[in-house]
């Protein structure tokens, strides 16, 4: 059997960027506006994620624009497998009656998940985590078949599915894992 690799690779900067200070609808409208927004039309890959694209067999994103844009840049003309198994579900964060600015929305949120893991909560919803599996059944039979697949996916999605493969028996090919735009987690099995 052939090596499998599965490269989780988080998208470029967004185009959509928000300034001052929000209430809890202003960081709705924030977020649909993030969903809808492709990447700052400076963004350029690493070239070690590069590299890392160029040896999979196909390259898979999420239906996000920022996603979808980032993939296209790292696929360097080859078709690019879209899915919303990998799409990022942000939660709704506390209902603060507050006006903050979005770093201060992300504390909250950041705040809300370690209260989760400290209480033994599951971090995700468990529509999520079920989600998670199905994305990495899919991304497990791309990597059967085409030894390699790079993955344009977000943040906490990206946590949770690298989770899911390693429960599976995937194993983390790299160094420590960053979680900026453009890091990439190589797992394989």
């Amino acid at each position: 059997m052939k090596s499998q690799e599965i490269i989780l690779i988080r998208h470029g900067r967004s185009a959509h960027v928000e300034t001052g200070w929000i209430d809890l609808q202003g960081f709705h409208r924030w977020r649909e506006a993030y969903e809808a927004a492709g990447i700052l039309p400076t963004e350029v890959p690493p070239d070690a994620v590069r590299q890392m694209a160029r040896r999979a067999g196909v390259i898979a994103a999420s239906v996000a624009p920022r996603a979808i844009e980032s993939a296209r840049l790292l696929a360097e003309g080859r078709e690019v497998i879209t899915s919303p198994l990998l799409v990022e579900r942000v939660p709704v964060p506390p209902s603060l009656r507050l006006r903050l600015p979005l770093a201060g929305w992300a504390l909250a949120y950041g705040i809300q998940w370690l209260f989760r893991a400290l209480t033994s909560r599951p971090h995700a919803p468990e529509a999520e985590v079920e989600r998670a599996r199905e994305a990495a059944d899919w991304l497990a039979e791309l990597a059967r078949q085409h030894g390699a697949v790079a993955v344009v996916t977000h943040a906490s999605f990206r946590t949770l599915l690298a989770s899911t493969l390693m429960a599976r028996g995937w194993k983390s090919a790299g160094a420590r894992r960053r979680s900026h735009n453009w890091s990439a987690w190589a797992l394989r099995l």
